[in-house]
């Protein structure tokens, strides 16, 4: 049978991607092209395409190949497989070539077990497949065993040519088919899970309009020019935003807020991503105000740059956009989150200057900001009040993946929530530098309040450093203390989205990597009220689900679910571990290596990744079916999702919320 044309024009296609110029395939090549880390998966697969043995792939051998490996039954395709394992080709495989096909495979998916575990898997698999007790396993045997796992039979026989074929990012347009299938019921959970913020935003939006269209229709009769009328709407409408940027920075005002019954009716969990957009709206305003009085200074017979700078109002006015210029391309995404934080952080300190500069070159100016800037001035003698006083660090662990663990002795009067955040600044490193992390300990703890922070950026890595420095130094010196006691600076507690989720029934808790932290403090919290029966807590089910590329991530938190295992008696938990660095199971190369680990957890309850009962699941969690499956389970209530993680995973969870009418809350400061 020949090969489809389409199969055939992708294939000829990748074929020609990866041979390049030679128009011949050798082993590096072929190894990248497969995306393969281990070296005998990729001698194995090259060398049966390789007919000739010349150490050269042409394009008629891959083609032959392709032909017999994609036309063939299920058992050759098995057979296929078999000879994966079947180091010496001898047509059986003994314990060696096993511990080789896993040790390989462990490579292939960025995992370590130690050289007794290897053992042990390969003991338990030789066990269940050798049933004739000879100590090898026969094709026959070999295909009895994978029968018993009927989720691997497809795995085992797809062939390693789909992997060649190129891959089609997962078109949105199925995702689109589905819902235009329910779009009424998608835009009806999208406004029931959203309404208080588009509320917000059509109340803002209408108010810039009424406020730019008043000003504008105000000059227009005075008998002012169109440059007049724009720059004078404009500046009615930026002395409105002045006034509200202000407000969502006043940080404890915000946790007030959201403690209080006004938190139903305003979106306070979106109030940074709102001084944002208000920012936003300011400069383009203020580009447009100056533009139009630019504009208008052409008109006049003073010569434009008297207009400009011999006049109170055009000097300032200037300052003003020079100011805000700086503040503005310093806030964006490339400086602020690229490595160059300070930068931000001191042209942002510019507000003061912008907020005089305002108050000289807008003559109404002080009428709208007279009570934010109050209540902002009152939030900062707060906060100058409240971090006066220096605490200290009684503890640093250096964990996986550039993860600093910490200690702080925590202040008499600093009480906080399950999932609150602080602003944490160490002179050591600047004197005036703050930044926020969640605290990962529980409120119950009394006596210290635990850090988890992650070496991503410029203060973090120094961070990093700095206690790594000390804690060989500490090593070096022999001293029985733990941890030189290092001064810090707290500002906080202050609320977050996660906070809510002791109003929620089901939750469902969704942290990715470092994102996991703020439920670290929620579930500690959960299971100390579970336990001591409090009154203030409605939950029935919590599900958990954790997602890290790096096995030994999970090791920052290990003891934590393996408490919660220990102590949930209630069955209120629902643990899911998901390792994304590794293969799912639906692969070849892999098969016979979760088979092994299957085989194992039944047996012991133990899963090998991370020591816990639960197993692990490797590669990207399937959400659609995961969320299809909760809100099957826990009908007719509502699931609220929340989550902390990068903001891709955000956008995917937030539509499948809207799909299936969960509320979703996300951490965001």
């Amino acid at each position: 049978m020949e090969i489809p044309r389409l199969i055939l024009k992708e294939l000829q296609q990748s074929f020609t991607k990866i041979a390049e110029k030679d128009r011949q395939i050798d082993r590096a090549e072929f190894k990248k092209a497969l995306g393969l880390k281990d070296e005998y998966f990729a001698d194995r697969l090259f060398s049966i395409f390789d007919k000739d043995n010349s150490g050269y792939i042409q394009i008629d051998e891959f083609l032959i190949t392709v032909e017999s490996l994609v036309f063939t039954t299920t058992e050759e395709k098995l057979k296929f497989a078999y000879q994966l394992h079947d180091i010496n080709g001898d047509d059986s495989i003994d314990k060696a070539e096993i511990a080789h096909l896993i040790a390989a495979s462990l490579n292939e998916n960025n995992l370590t077990f130690k050289p007794e575990q290897i053992n042990d898997l390969v003991d338990i698999l030789f066990l269940e497949a050798d049933s004739d007790s000879t100590g090898e396993i026969s094709f026959a045997e070999f295909k009895s065993l994978i029968s018993k796992f009927p989720d691997l039979i497809e795995a085992m026989t797809v062939s390693p040519v789909s992997w060649l074929r190129p891959h089609k990012a997962s078109s949105p347009a199925v995702y689109t088919q589905e819902k235009k299938r329910s779009t009424k019921s998608y835009i009806k959970h999208y406004i029931q899970n959203n309404w208080v913020k588009l509320a917000f935003l059509t109340l803002y939006i209408a108010v810039n309009l009424f406020l730019f269209f008043g000003a504008v229709e105000r000059y227009a009769n005075l008998g002012a020019n169109v440059y007049v009328q724009i720059a004078r709407g404009c500046g009615a409408t930026l002395n409105f935003n002045g006034a509200l940027i202000l407000i969502p920075m006043m940080r404890h005002f915000m946790t007030w807020l959201r403690k209080s019954s006004l938190n139903n009716y305003l979106p306070i969990d979106e109030s940074i991503e709102f001084h944002k957009l208000v920012g936003q709206v300011m400069f383009a305003l203020a580009v447009v105000h100056t533009l139009a009085h630019f504009l208008n200074y052409t008109t006049l017979p003073t010569p434009f740059i008297e207009s400009l700078f011999g006049t109170k109002a055009g000097l300032s006015g200037f300052l003003l956009l020079l100011v805000f210029t700086i503040m503005w391309v310093t806030a964006q995404a490339p400086i602020r989150k690229g490595g160059k934080f300070t930068l931000f952080y001191i042209a942002h300190m510019g507000y003061g200057l912008w907020f005089i500069l305002a108050l000289i070159h807008g003559p109404v100016f002080w009428q709208w900001v007279l009570f934010p800037l109050l209540g902002f001035v009152i939030e900062l003698v707060i906060r100058w009040r409240t971090t006066k006083e220096a605490t200290f660090v009684v503890n640093a662990s250096l964990l996986p993946s550039k993860v600093l663990g910490l200690e702080v002795q925590r202040p008499t009067s600093f009480n906080y929530q399950p999932g609150d955040y602080l602003f944490i600044k160490c002179p050591s490193i600047s004197k005036f530098e703050w930044h926020p992390f969640t605290i990962s300990s529980a409120p119950e703890t009394l006596d210290i309040l635990s850090l988890h922070i992650r070496a991503t950026g410029s203060w973090t890595g120094k961070l990093y450093q700095l206690f790594r420095q000390h804690r060989e130094e500490w090593i070096r010196s022999g001293s029985s203390q733990t941890e030189q006691r290092v001064p810090v600076y707290l500002d906080g507690p202050y609320g977050t989205p996660s906070t809510h989720i002791f109003e929620s029934k089901y939750a469902v808790l969704i942290g990715a990597g470092i994102g996991v932290t703020p439920f670290a403090s929620i579930l500690k919290s959960i299971l100390y009220r579970n336990q001591h029966h409090s009154s203030n807590i409605n939950l029935e089910k919590v599900h958990f689900y954790w997602l890290n590329r790096e096995q030994k991530a999970f090791e920052w938190f290990i003891e934590l679910l393996s408490q919660i295992e220990a102590e949930d008696t209630n069955k209120l938990f629902d643990i899911n571990l998901y390792l994304t660095g590794a293969q799912q199971k639906s692969d070849m190369k892999s098969s016979t290596l979760f088979v092994a680990m299957d085989l194992m957890h039944s047996q012991t309850q133990v899963d090998l990744i991370t020591g816990l009962k639960s197993r692990t699941k490797t590669g990207r969690p399937d959400w659609d079916n995961i969320f299809r499956d909760l809100a099957k389970q826990h009908a007719p209530h509502k699931v609220d999702v929340f989550f902390c993680g990068p903001p891709g995973l955000s956008s995917q969870l937030k539509s499948l919320c809207t799909k299936y009418g969960f509320g979703y809350r996300k951490e965001n400061f």
